[in-house]
């Protein structure tokens, strides 16, 4: 027998316990919460910075500016200047350049903010209107928004899965029960894959650009900069405490000449972070030592720009990391904008006219192997995604020969979890090469006592499959309270094989027929109830990924009896 994936099967499958139902409540509510809290908490400090537009101008006049160090490690320089203004003929000193802080771990960055307003320098700053000792001498755009978009992430899928939970079906505009399928052909469907989508490609994107394209463009530019002789002034390692750990970073501060003066800065290369290995940043220190002589590379068209090392090393590969989930977005929305439209028959339906449901027709699988894919990427990159910032965590306390045995027991399922998510994906993946099914009913929408004839024909190499099974199934699915709970049941009232066939019989095309009992139910959907009648096909491969489709049909009731003239 080949390895067979099977989705819910005959009996009681569609349930969910009220405990389930809280379990999986909790844990999206737990995505959804964070998400939400990091949101409003970005969005707060943006609008903190946007205020500042709004603060009336005054006259004022810089005293002083110089880079001072702050102690603290994370962001150790920082801007120092003294600026002064009248408001009301009452005189004021100001000391903040922007509301938000100055601090930063890059020397240039704050040298050029210095170098922006030397002493004597008349120019204009923003003063609280309700509080005049409070001014600022620039206006900055609220660039930290766009980091709201990464937490966006946690609160579609909290929100998503907790919908997903709770909503056992969607209601049509006549009050009947939608199916996934209406949902989908309605747009509602398309329109949910296709945000989640574009929110994955937008975060993917935009820390593609910053962790791998904006370091790589940089180290290009860096190829025609002048090699120029430098004093290493300051060899520091700096070091502080975060969520996932400590953090290190070697800060080596030197000195070289361009453009007719000195210059000062400790950009050492353009990798944008630091890292939890102490003993790289140790070797770095070693590397270079306080007082030693090297060389730098210099901007020739602006002297201020420097680098230590323009060599591309193994932490820009970190860059990669993003491009899956832009990768990821962008199959979903390209997936969504591929989905049919309202004139397109929804996945599962005949595609006939509505007005010859005796005709022949043929049927679309209910999700096809792509989508299956699709899917199953998805939810393996969003998992080891997050399951992969610990695992780095405890690769660096085993460098550090320090382990973490308590981070590496508890993280244990979750891993497991993980590479049977990948599994899955190459599952699929390797399920992309089956035979495929293509199915030709008649009538396209049979009633109950007629007989129903299935004809079939796969694409691709159908000697392959050893054994194939076609089976009509009518299931019932039943939503009703029981108590303060809701459940729904889903349960199997009828199966007709219509062929069973070892690979010697031939599987490549055929038919069969079965009838379908007058005494069974017709489709239908209501408020706490449906029928539904689907075939389902499955072909077994030895030693590959079985073939396995649903095709959903609508079966009618029977034909009204002719009344005698």
């Amino acid at each position: 027998m080949g390895i067979r994936f099977t989705s819910a099967s005959s009996s009681r499958l569609g349930g969910r316990s009220t405990a389930g139902k809280g379990c999986l409540t909790v844990f999206f509510l737990v995505f959804l919460v964070m998400g939400a809290v990091f949101t409003l908490l970005i969005l707060a400090d943006a609008a903190r910075v946007a205020e500042v537009w709004f603060w009336p101008e005054a006259e004022c006049t810089v005293l002083s500016g110089s880079v001072e160090e702050t102690g603290d490690d994370e962001n150790p320089y920082t801007v120092a200047v003294v600026f002064e203004y009248q408001i009301d003929g009452r005189a004021y000193r100001g000391t903040n350049l922007t509301r938000s802080s100055s601090a930063s771990s890059s020397y240039d960055t704050v040298r050029r903010a210095v170098d922006a307003y030397p002493p004597g320098t008349r120019t204009t700053c923003r003063v609280d209107p309700e509080n005049p000792g409070e001014a600022v001498l620039e206006c900055r755009l609220p660039w930290i928004a766009l980091a709201g978009f990464l937490p966006l992430i946690f609160v579609a899928v909290g929100a998503g899965g907790i919908y997903g939970v709770w909503r056992s079906g969607g209601r049509a505009e006549n009050g009947d029960v939608e199916s996934i399928s209406q949902r989908a052909k309605n747009g509602r469907g398309k329109k949910i894959e296709l945000g989640i989508g574009l929110v994955f490609a937008a975060v993917g994107g935009g820390l593609t650009i910053l962790l791998l394209v904006v370091p790589l463009v940089r180290l290009a530019q860096a190829s025609t900069w002048v090699e120029t002789p430098a004093t290493v002034v300051g060899s520091v390692l700096r070091s502080w405490s975060t969520d996932d750990g400590t953090s290190y970073q070697a800060d080596v501060l030197y000195e070289y000449s361009a453009g007719g003066r000195a210059w000062t800065s400790n950009r050492r290369d353009f990798f944008p972070f630091s890292s939890g290995d102490a003993d790289g940043a140790e070797a770095v220190l070693a590397r270079y030592p306080a007082g030693s002589m090297t060389v730098c590379f210099v901007d020739p068209a602006d002297p201020t720009r420097s680098v230590l090392d323009r060599r591309l090393h193994a932490a820009y590969l970190i860059g990669l990391f993003p491009l899956i989930f832009l990768v990821v977005g962008a199959a979903l929305a390209t997936h969504a904008l591929k989905r049919p439209s309202t004139t397109v028959p929804a996945a599962g339906s005949p595609t006939r006219p509505t007005d010859t449901p005796d005709a022949p027709g043929s049927l679309a699988p209910q999700v096809g192997p792509v989508g299956k894919l699709i899917g199953t990427i998805l939810i393996a990159a969003f998992w080891n995604g997050i399951v992969s910032v610990f695992l780095w965590q405890i690769v660096l306390s085993f460098r550090r020969d320090d382990p973490e045995w308590f981070l590496c027991l508890f993280m244990t399922p979750f891993v497991l979890v993980g590479l049977g998510l990948v599994g899955g994906v190459v599952y699929y993946l390797l399920a992309l090469a089956n035979p495929r099914p293509q199915l030709t009913i008649s009538p396209s929408s049979p009633r109950l006592g007629s007989r129903l004839r299935v004809e079939w024909a796969f694409t691709g190499k159908a000697d392959r499959i050893s054994r194939l099974e076609i089976v009509l199934e009518g299931h019932e699915k039943a939503t009703y309270r029981r108590g303060t709970d809701t459940q729904t049941d889903r349960e199997a009232f009828a199966s007709f094989v219509v062929t069973d066939s070892p690979a010697s019989w031939g599987v490549a095309r055929g038919a069969g027929e079965v009838e379908i009992p007058a005494d069974t139910m017709h489709s239908f959907a209501s408020d706490h109830n449906a029928v539904v009648w689907a075939i389902h096909v499955h072909g077994d491969i030895p030693r590959w990924p079985d073939v396995n489709e649903t095709f959903e049909i609508e079966v009618r009731p029977p034909a009204p009896e002719r009344v005698p003239a």
